[in-house]
């Protein structure tokens, strides 16, 4: 497998980064039963899940961990059964490092609310952990579905 180009790269994050950000966005808007106020805080949500699910998938190497996750029950590769064991750690990674800092804006900055120190770790953690089960599955979902719609178009688009 080679290193794909920047340009493949680019376009698969953005196809799929972007649905996944504004749906993680609502999800959680809507599982903390707070109201979706499109601006400033739901298009602020969405921007900022944009930039960490763009950040993580640059950074870190999420093929390789889906894969290399699927392999330890040697499951054949290329085949759909790797694409939805491979998915689990994937989505971990993806739910913690959208979901905990998404939880902190919201809490904070959306909010307009600064307690002390000693309630805002609880409190964010507090509603992290509320909403981490639904917005995994969630996000299992969506990424399981457009991440084939992803590699497509980036292939696509990068043979012209």
């Amino acid at each position: 497998m080679q290193k794909p180009s920047f340009k493949w790269v680019l376009i698969f994050n953005i196809i799929l980064d972007l649905p996944m950000a504004i749906i993680m966005s609502i999800s959680a808007t809507l599982l903390n039963k707070a109201p979706l106020v499109f601006f400033p805080n739901l298009l602020s949500n969405i921007i900022i899940g944009f930039v960490l699910a763009f950040l993580i998938n640059v950074i870190l190497p999420i093929p390789l961990i889906s894969a290399g996750f699927a392999r330890l029950f040697r499951i054949k590769p290329h085949t759909i059964a790797e694409s939805l064991v491979g998915g689990l750690p994937v989505c971990l990674i993806f739910t913690v490092g959208i979901g905990l800092p998404l939880s902190a804006f919201n809490l904070f900055v959306a909010s307009k609310n600064v307690p002390d120190m000693t309630f805002s770790f609880g409190a964010v953690w507090g509603s992290f952990i509320a909403t981490f089960i639904p917005l995994y599955i969630i996000l299992y979902i969506v990424a399981f579905i457009m991440t084939p719609i992803a590699a497509t178009c980036a292939t696509n688009a990068c043979k012209k």
